[in-house]
């Protein structure tokens, strides 16, 4: 068992021995991992990061980290490969994209980015296998819009626009799709149509600078020059706001780094304080809200690290470790119920992730209800063996 996993294990066996229930599926291996803290969710947590920032580079060295401490983690080598694909080494990013599909072959986010390298490398026949492999899961209009792409592509505009009216009729809401469709009717002249799903994109987003710039465009090819000219300031002020925005971010994302060395070096205070600004500055990541509740729990403070993770997980609800550490403190004060939603949420997000499990059998057990205890803990031995193994778990 890897440091990363050892350590998140061994939080969530404290939490059990505090619980008063730690099932016989508590593996001896893992008793000696003391801290609450991953190693493996802080590379993680500092790749997405520094990949949101468009910092390639330091997002790959630090999920190079986390592949090297978690092989068998689907996620850390979909976000890996991301990473390789930002600096452009497309070789290595479609190596870890398939490592990624051979540990979760029902990962259509990475078939996506595969058939996304293919498009842009120009195999367009490869990139409609994996587009309509991504399909075969399900809908999805991120692949019916690549498909859509690859018919423009090919010189098949109608077709092209067909496809993408259909998938409009059925998500009216998809600003994606409804962009999409725009540039393609503008492709084929039709102006009037284009300037309709322009305006429904900006009105779905008031800042998409894309449709505003585009609408501006087709409104001054209709004649329509004082619509077109109130439409370009439109652009303008969002040009000034986007510009005002990554800058922000930009400061927020150099202050989560600031805050990773002093936490390094054990200066909890300047920490906390570098990630309050970085919260204040990107009100809308969960990564400086998540990096302090580790902080605030390793001082001791388990309900400033319950509040910040509970505000990490409201920003991102998605993210299974902020999720299992949420459950995990809850249940550490007594609040079984809310822990198991937690901690439910937690096992949602990630199928193949065991601590919930554990977790969820530690809670049942010490709420008196042993049947539900027994099927996490068989839950829980099965998704260990299946990590171990390296492969897919079979569906509980």
């Amino acid at each position: 068992m890897s440091r990363a996993r050892r350590a998140l294990l061994g939080a969530a066996l404290a939490a059990l021995q505090a619980w008063g229930a730690a099932p016989a599926a508590a593996a001896p291996e893992s008793a000696s991992a003391a801290t609450p803290q991953s190693r493996f969710h802080s590379l993680m947590s500092r790749g997405r990061a520094a990949l949101a920032a468009g910092d390639h580079p330091a997002a790959r060295e630090a999920l190079e980290k986390a592949v090297e401490l978690e092989p068998a983690d689907a996620a850390a080598h979909h976000a890996l490969a991301r990473a390789y694909a930002g600096e452009k080494k497309h070789q290595p990013a479609i190596a870890h994209l398939n490592e990624a599909l051979r540990l979760s072959p029902g990962l259509t986010a990475a078939l996506i980015d595969l058939a996304a390298i293919q498009e842009h490398s120009g195999r367009l026949d490869e990139a409609a296998a994996y587009y309509q492999r991504a399909l075969k899961a399900g809908p999805e209009p991120r692949a019916e819009r690549g498909l859509a792409s690859l018919l423009a592509k090919q010189g098949n505009q109608a077709e092209a626009a067909a496809r993408l009216r259909r998938l409009a009729a059925s998500h009216p809401r998809d600003a994606d799709t409804r962009y999409q469709l725009g540039l393609t009717l503008m492709q084929q002249g039709d102006c009037a149509a284009a300037a309709a799903e322009f305006r429904a994109v900006s009105e779905l987003q008031a800042a998409h600078r894309g449709a505003v710039f585009n609408l501006g465009n087709c409104l001054q090819r209709l004649g329509r020059t004082e619509e077109a000219r109130a439409a370009q300031e439109r652009f303008r002020r969002l040009e000034q706001e986007e510009e005002q925005r990554l800058d922000r971010e930009r400061r927020a994302y150099f202050l989560l780094l600031e805050a990773d060395r002093l936490l390094e070096r054990g200066d909890l205070a300047r920490a906390v304080s570098a990630l309050d600004r970085s919260a204040g500055l990107d009100p809308a990541s969960p990564r400086p809200h998540a990096l302090k509740a580790q902080a605030l729990e390793a001082a001791g403070d388990d309900a400033g690290a319950l509040a910040s993770y509970r505000r990490a997980a409201e920003l991102d609800p998605t993210d299974p470790v902020v999720l299992v550490e949420a459950g995990r403190l809850l249940g550490k004060a007594g609040r079984l119920d809310e822990a198991i939603e937690y901690l439910q949420r937690a096992a949602g997000a990630d199928p193949q992730m065991p601590e919930p499990h554990l977790l969820l059998s530690a809670a049942y057990n010490r709420m008196g209800r042993p049947r539900e205890a027994a099927a996490e803990e068989i839950l829980y031995r099965r998704l260990v063996a299946a990590r171990k193994r390296a492969v897919p778990p079979v569906e509980p």
